[in-house]
């Protein structure tokens, strides 16, 4: 038993090592559009193609992933996802042709959700050592070692490139070689008597409450993804209206780059002021969220000062990246906690699943926009959205509050 404890503590303290790690690749996502236009040759029509495609078979595969996972356990499911990680970097790299960019897709989306298992580790872990309530200080932990990472991966990344293209992707192999073996290191404390589990009476409200929880994560990343990349673009082309082209480079890298130390520090904040407000963090993330894009359409909208349009937009760009880790993080905890051992595979797959079919659903119909409008008209939609994402989150909080006054009493 001792031995079994000691082994959840090792796996406690190497999860935000290998979670910030295993959460993106981060030596190739600074450079990755360069790389696969330049270096492999695809169109922007390509590309596009190899994320619907993905998110498509994503969506498919949830019920086979979901057997997969429960066959071989949640531990094997994070080592089966950082060698898939492994193979995706091997395809990406040596690859030639656009068949093999689509493989390497696939297969990195779906580790990425064989690897979300880990927070299913993670809090059977802490359970097993009486540390329940951590779960969301070391999520977060994870999150600001991730940000600075990545904070230092697109400093770098592109003089690397310039060195060598192929530099970032040898780099990206010999990390998740790396992972792979430390993968090996992770075990999951058995579960003790499962106090989340409920009675037939109040099964019904928690399947609400994840409803409500998928939802308002669906809606609320879907709303990050797609508007970190449209507004990014939005700045361009306004930008493009009073300087030149290289002027509008440096603008938008010093920008970007600004928006990484954001994300950082958000992490950070929130992380500090969770305890403290706890289920109202849902509300308070999503009027963050709305307020990014009000700033970046009041930046598009003045005309008379551009120092000014420059210093809304960015904000309101830095606020997007500020937001994205912490709802994220929020809502994992939440929906564990209020999972019994058995739900938490099946929700946790939901979660990652719902975002790319929130993603898919957005992407497709902006698409089609664009073909008629401009950007500024997605950027309203999103704002519109973040709204709904308000009402959606109020509704969760107050159902989570009714739920745990209930539990109390």
């Amino acid at each position: 038993m001792e031995q079994n404890i000691k082994k959840a503590k090792r796996s406690i303290k190497i999860y935000p090592i290998f979670a910030s790690f295993t959460g993106d690749m981060i030596f190739f996502m600074p450079i990755d559009t360069l790389f696969l236009t330049l270096v492999k040759g695809l169109t922007a029509s390509q590309i596009t193609a190899m994320t619907m495609v993905s998110l498509i078979i994503c969506i498919l595969s949830q019920k086979i992933i979901l057997s997969i996972v429960k066959k071989i356990g949640n531990v094997n499911s994070l080592r089966l996802g950082s060698f898939m990680l492994l193979i995706s970097s091997l395809f990406l790299t040596f690859g030639n042709s656009f068949p093999f960019m689509l493989v390497y897709k696939i297969i990195i989306e779906l580790a990425y959700i064989f690897l979300n298992m880990d927070e299913i580790v993670l809090k059977s872990n802490l359970n097993a050592v009486d540390r329940t309530d951590d779960y969301y200080k070391i999520r977060n932990k994870t999150k600001i070692i991730y940000s600075s990472i990545t904070l230092f991966t697109a400093f770098v990344a592109g003089s690397l490139f310039n060195i060598d293209n192929y530099l970032p992707l040898y780099l990206s192999i010999g990390v998740y070689i790396i992972l792979f073996c430390f993968s090996f290191l992770y075990y999951e404390a058995k579960a003790k008597i499962d106090l989340t589990t409920q009675t037939d009476n109040k099964k019904l409200k928690i399947t609400n409450i994840i409803f409500l929880i998928i939802l308002a994560n669906a809606v609320f990343y879907s709303i990050i993804k797609i508007g970190q990349n449209n507004s990014k673009l939005f700045m361009q082309y306004d930008f493009q209206n009073f300087l030149s082209i290289e002027m509008v480079t440096y603008y938008i890298t010093a920008i970007v780059f600004v928006s990484r130390i954001a994300r950082l520090l958000g992490n950070i904040i929130f992380g500090r002021v969770y305890k403290r407000i706890k289920d109202k963090m849902s509300i308070i993330l999503s009027i963050c969220l709305a307020l990014a894009f009000t700033l970046l359409l009041l930046g598009h909208f003045i005309n008379m000062s551009f120092a000014i349009k420059v210093a809304l937009m960015s904000l309101g760009f830095f606020f997007i990246l500020a937001i994205r880790d912490s709802f994220q993080v929020y809502i994992e905890d939440v929906a564990l906690s209020i999972a019994n051992r058995d739900e938490q595979q099946k929700i946790i797959i939901k979660i990652e699943v719902s975002r790319r079919i929130g993603t898919l659903i957005l992407s497709t119909l902006f698409t089609f926009i664009l073909m008629k409008y401009e950007l500024v008209v997605v950027e309203f939609i999103l704002l519109i959205l973040s709204v709904i994402e308000i009402f959606i989150s109020k509704e969760l909080c107050n159902k989570l509050t009714e739920m745990r006054r209930e539990n109390l009493g």
